[in-house]
């Protein structure tokens, strides 16, 4: 009986008491609540203050101490700093006040921490913390001449006015430095070189250093009155300086591109042989030229906040529909320079095409190539690519020996011991043959042809350029030596055996001589008017 009592007792305690006991337990028994706005901009030596209410929301008291930490030279003061046995249900309001340094050297954060611990019969039983965050913008910071130095110069000007000022003669007296000794300097050590490029570099670079050195020295000596200025003038002297500086740059880049690296270019293309840099040195500057244009449009867009997107997207598009269209154009561009890179062939060499003509290069432009051709004495234009993806022979590369090879025919039955010995003979008899070691002139017997003997001649010549005299020359002296021996240069033959089928009569039916001999004005389907015969047939009606 006694133990159902406790237990019916313990129900209805838990019943009375259970949902005030379950709420307290399910949240913190102590509330910080943010009633303010925890950023502050202040200037320096200026205070801020931040506040919180504290709520006990537990069924007992407790004592609550805050402490807020802050970087040095800031001051920092909490009020009140403990709260002392804070009953259920009650709230407490606590202040926070940061001072700032009186100087600072450029912008300064602030991040304050506060912590607010809860204590019980002495014991820490809960921390909430807390931020806040305190900001000294730049335009309060202390003013240094050239961002660097202290401000000499006693009151009235020991303030910004005074490092404006400072600023301001210092850029003048650095430009007039630079115009009357850097450049004079310059000048005379480029006059010791061979070439003018110094001298050329130092007149591009004056003028635009010059603004340069304004423009930044102007903006760098306003900067320390940005208290004093609207920040949209300020914005707008930065843009100002921006488009400034991009011009200058584009000028800098398109002056030393044009006069000092195509000029360079140029001066040892001079001195060089190839008809290739000639060519291309002219289309690198033009393309160039373009790169920088557009580069510096690029640039000047962005820095007024233009939104390039839509340029991109249609130079894209206008690209790939140019491409598609001058594909041909372009293909013959790049074939050019490729033939001008590699060099298969250049101006005045002999080369022989696929189709055999015999050819002399006049001329390799960027997108087609111009021939002498031989055969008819006239200019042929064939597009670059054609060129490129065709064989051809060069029979002018110096670095090769020219040579020439034949071959001689000789009917059955001639001595071969005398026709080498022709030949060797003629070939001697030549002083553009090359007759020593390794390039010895060869004769060889090649073959048994089905109506003569083949006789295959190898030579060398000393120079390309007597090729075509050389190969008229062998001809010429053998077949005029073989006529003085006796020796036949056969033409093709063919034996032709006529058979007849019959025996009433033994002779052919026609004369073939008489048929062969006979003119040709008279037809063969006609009758031979000399021709006896029975002509009773030919009656008339």
């Amino acid at each position: 009986m006694r133990r159902a009592a406790a237990l019916s007792l313990a129900v209805l305690f838990l019943t009375a008491v259970g949902p005030a006991a379950f709420s307290a337990m399910a949240q913190d028994p102590i509330q910080v609540l943010d009633i303010d706005s925890y950023e502050r901009t202040i200037a320096p030596g200026d205070t801020a203050t931040f506040n919180w209410t504290i709520r006990n929301v537990d069924i007992v008291d407790y004592t609550i101490r805050i402490a807020a930490t802050a970087a040095p030279g800031w001051t920092v003061i909490v009020t009140p700093s403990t709260v002392q046995n804070l009953t259920p249900n009650r709230a407490a309001s606590v202040v926070v006040t940061v001072t700032a340094p009186t100087q600072v050297d450029a912008e300064t954060v602030l991040d304050l921490k506060v912590l607010f611990t809860v204590y019980q019969d002495g014991a820490v039983v809960f921390v909430v913390p807390r931020t806040a965050t305190v900001t000294i913008p730049s335009v309060y910071a202390e003013k240094r001449v050239l961002g660097t130095f202290r401000n000499p110069l006693p009151a009235p000007l020991d303030n910004e006015w005074g490092v404006f000022l400072l600023d301001v003669a210092f850029w003048l007296l650095f430009s007039v430095a630079v115009v009357l000794g850097v450049m004079p300097l310059l000048r005379k050590l480029g006059a010791r070189t061979k070439t003018k490029v110094a001298d050329v570099i130092v007149r591009i670079v004056r003028t635009p250093i010059l603004i340069f050195l304004f423009f930044y020295g102007a903006l760098q000596s306003l900067s320390v009155l940005d208290r004093h200025l609207n920040p949209g003038i300020r914005e707008l002297l930065n843009q100002v300086y921006q488009v400034a500086l991009t011009i200058i740059l584009v000028y800098l880049a398109y002056r030393l591109f044009k006069d000092v690296f195509i000029y360079l270019a140029r001066t040892v293309s001079r001195k060089t042989s190839s008809y290739a840099d000639d060519v291309i040195i002219p289309i690198a500057e033009k393309i160039g030229l373009a790169v920088i244009g557009l580069a510096g449009l690029g640039l000047l867009l962005g820095y007024l906040q233009v939104d390039l997107t839509l340029f991109i997207a249609g130079g894209v598009v206008t690209s790939m529909v140019i491409a598609f269209a001058a594909q041909d154009t372009l293909s013959n561009f790049f074939s050019g320079i490729f033939i001008l890179t590699d060099r298969p062939f250049t101006e005045g060499d002999i080369v022989v095409l696929s189709d055999g003509d015999w050819a002399e290069v006049r001329k390799i432009g960027m997108r087609t190539t111009r021939l002498f051709r031989f055969a008819d004495a006239s200019i042929v234009t064939i597009p670059n690519n054609k060129l490129v993806n065709e064989k051809i022979a060069n029979f002018s590369n110096p670095g090769d020996p020219g040579r020439v090879m034949m071959k001689f025919n000789v009917a059955y039955g001639s001595d071969i011991a005398k026709v080498k010995e022709i030949i060797r003979e003629v070939i001697a008899g030549n002083p553009h043959i090359v007759q020593s070691d390794p390039l010895k002139p060869i004769v060889r017997f090649d073959a048994m042809s089905e109506s003569s003997l083949d006789f295959f001649v190898l030579v060398w010549i000393d120079d390309r350029q007597n090729r075509f005299d050389v190969q008229d020359y062998l001809n010429t002296e053998i077949y005029d030596r073989f006529n003085e021996a006796g020796i036949e240069i056969p033409f093709p033959q063919r034996t032709v055996h006529l058979r007849f089928e019959g025996t009433e009569r033994a002779s052919p039916p026609m004369d073939i001589e008489r048929i062969v001999r006979r003119p040709a004005s008279v037809r063969p389907d006609r009758e031979d008017p000399d021709e006896p015969g029975d002509r009773s047939d030919q009656t008339h009606s």
